[in-house]
């Protein structure tokens, strides 16, 4: 069982999980790796690298929450910049 901070950061992990699960089901892929992504308009994207059971490798982007946006500025660009490439890996 994961152990959060807080229940802002549980829920927050908790709809990242659901919104992998629901696509991998659907779609019958792995899950590579995912990260938060802010916009230059200040909104942020949760993106995932996935790979299809063929080993196609795509991608997903799905706006995150605005009730998530302040956990984000405050804990997880502490060591992610927000202009991190992810298209390199």
């Amino acid at each position: 069982m994961e152990e959060f901070l807080n229940d802002l950061q549980e829920s927050f992990f908790t709809w990242c999980n659901n919104v992998v699960k629901d696509h991998m089901e659907r779609e019958g892929t792995m899950l590579k790796r995912w990260r938060p992504r802010k916009n230059p308009d200040g909104s942020y994207d949760l993106v995932c690298r996935l790979i299809a059971r063929d080993e196609i490798a795509s991608k997903l982007t799905v706006p995150i929450p605005e009730e998530y946006h302040e956990l984000l500025e405050r804990e997880y660009f502490i060591t992610h910049p927000p202009d991190e490439d992810d298209e390199s890996q």
